[in-house]
């Protein structure tokens, strides 16, 4: 064979091993997204603890340019920052819990292997205070607040904390 067959076998094999089509795309830090809490989990501040990692899952596609980035219904992880069981003379319940990150799922994944998608936000609920009603009443020692509780049949809106780098 001559030189430049062998050559022109070479740049051909080159080519058929390249991928068809790579995109790198960029989801910017404050990119509104929305996140949902299994609705059959109960996430009240007499039934939590501070610390205890709370599974979400991505409400609606990511989208970019009518491409889906990261698909409906992938996984993350939110936290209970903050969880005060209500008390006597009426005080109230108080839950918070803090969005922390997404694992993207779809066609476009990480540039770097295993990051994740990190999230800023929180939502939170103070349970009804009865402490007129117990003052009036004379039963301070009996009436107590309402417990917080964060409905989890609702989606609940969310940012992009840091910019993030996806190929496919």
């Amino acid at each position: 064979m001559t030189f430049r067959k062998i050559t022109a076998i070479f740049i051909f094999v080159l080519i058929l091993s390249a991928p068809a089509y790579a995109a790198k795309i960029s989801i910017p830090a404050g990119t509104e997204i929305q996140v949902i809490f299994d609705p059959n989990i109960e996430l009240t501040s007499n039934r939590v603890e501070e610390g205890v990692p709370i599974l979400i899952n991505l409400y609606k596609p990511i989208e970019i340019g009518g491409v889906t980035i990261v698909e409906k219904g992938s996984p993350g992880t939110a936290r209970v920052v903050k969880a005060e069981n209500n008390g006597r003379v009426g005080k109230p319940g108080y839950i918070e819990v803090a969005f922390e990150s997404l694992d993207p799922k779809g066609a476009f994944v990480p540039v770097n292997e295993g990051e994740n998608i990190k999230l800023e936000g929180s939502v939170d609920d103070k349970g009804g205070g009865k402490k007129l009603l117990s003052i009036l009443l004379g039963f301070g020692l009996i009436i107590k607040g309402g417990q917080g509780e964060i409905d989890t049949s609702v989606p609940y809106p969310a940012k992009v904390a840091e910019t993030i780098i996806l190929e496919n």
